[in-house]
């Protein structure tokens, strides 16, 4: 009896050291998550780019120099294309004859290119999820936190994202998965399906936003670029329907307001 007592009293004092041994080292763990969320950086707010940009060029933003930009590896058939397109803004518009996918057919602006446009961009951060909110044409983009791409995604608009955060101050965001129907700006610079995406959003101080997206379209270019902007604090909220796309509207506006201010008078 003696010896069964003391061989349950020895068993049960295993199990209490090992209980006590998984929670000491589950500890840190658990700091260590909790001092991760910690650095979660804040992106609330409402942000726009500053106006005049009409390129992805960061040597050119202006695109004066379009096909001549030093910081842009075309290879020679996106030269062709990018020089072929008819922008519809910039110091070579032709909006009554653009060939801009956007005005023509209201397809959506795509990826960097949204951020030509005068309009907000939100970021609604949820645990398993960032939600990048666009005025222009009220759409949304959806980042998967710590996930993992699809092997063969099927090529979409605004391709597959996944995101993370580093050293608390910023969020990365890797796209790959997009159809290559649209332009990285204002000017034509075209994309393909092998576009590979990453932007990393930087809030520098409260009302300062840095944004870097670094291209890498082996399709397109002969090497991967950078195009660098910089976004401030609007505090205007978001306008409802101030952005939806109608070939009416844009057919209007050169009506309008285009032709008159360019058709010279005599």
């Amino acid at each position: 009896m003696l010896e069964k007592f003391l061989r349950v009293s020895i068993m049960l004092t295993v199990a209490i050291v090992a209980i006590s041994t998984a929670q000491a080292q589950s500890a840190p763990a658990n700091a260590a998550a909790a001092t991760q969320s910690s650095k979660i950086p804040d992106l609330s707010g409402s942000w726009l780019r500053k106006t005049g940009i009409q390129s992805i060029s960061n040597s050119d933003i202006g695109g004066k120099e379009r096909g001549h930009e030093e910081d842009i590896p075309y290879q020679p058939w996106a030269l062709e294309k990018t020089m072929s397109e008819k922008p519809p803004t910039g110091p070579d518009n032709q909006f009554d004859q653009t060939t801009d996918p956007w005005i023509l057919y209201c397809e959506p602006p795509g990826l960097v290119r949204v951020y030509m446009e005068p309009g907000r961009t939100k970021f609604v951060q949820a645990p398993d999820a960032v939600y990048i909110l666009h005025e222009v044409m009220q759409t949304f983009r959806i980042v998967r936190l710590n996930g993992k791409h699809p092997a063969d995604p099927d090529p979409t608009w605004w391709g597959d994202s996944i995101g993370w955060y580093e050293n608390g101050d910023t969020l990365v965001v890797d796209t790959i998965g997009t159809n290559g129907k649209t332009w990285l700006d204002q000017l034509g610079h075209p994309t393909t399906e092998k576009l590979h995406l990453i932007e990393r959003y930087k809030r520098v101080d409260e009302n300062t936003l840095d944004f870097v997206a670094i291209i890498d379209d082996p399709g397109a270019y002969t090497k991967p670029f950078e195009s660098h902007r910089v976004f401030t604090q609007t505090g205007v909220p978001f306008m409802r329907d101030s952005w939806v796309c109608s070939v009416r509207e844009n057919q209007g506006f050169y009506d309008n307001l285009y032709a008159p201010a360019t058709t010279e008078k005599h």
